[in-house]
């Protein structure tokens, strides 16, 4: 099934009809990206955006803005 990812417009082949297929099942994800990508993003990513996501999250750009996020729907 062709998809188009929900960071970068761009159309790739999703195997959602049999997960251990799909691109995205050989993409092993830090702990708490799974859940961030959950909260964002309605759909798949492409492989390459889930990689960068995976890079980027410990990285100081995108985890501090979620655990503040979730930090304050704790809370509120």
């Amino acid at each position: 099934m062709k998809k188009i990812c929900q960071k970068c417009s761009t159309a790739f082949a999703c195997r959602e009809d049999r997960i251990e297929l799909c691109q995205c099942s050989r993409i092993s994800l830090n702990s708490g990206v799974r859940d961030y990508i959950k909260d964002n993003y309605d759909n798949c990513l492409c492989p390459e955006c889930l990689k960068e996501t995976n890079a980027y999250f410990n990285a100081c750009v995108i985890n501090p803005a979620y655990l503040e996020k979730i930090n304050k729907a704790k809370i509120g």
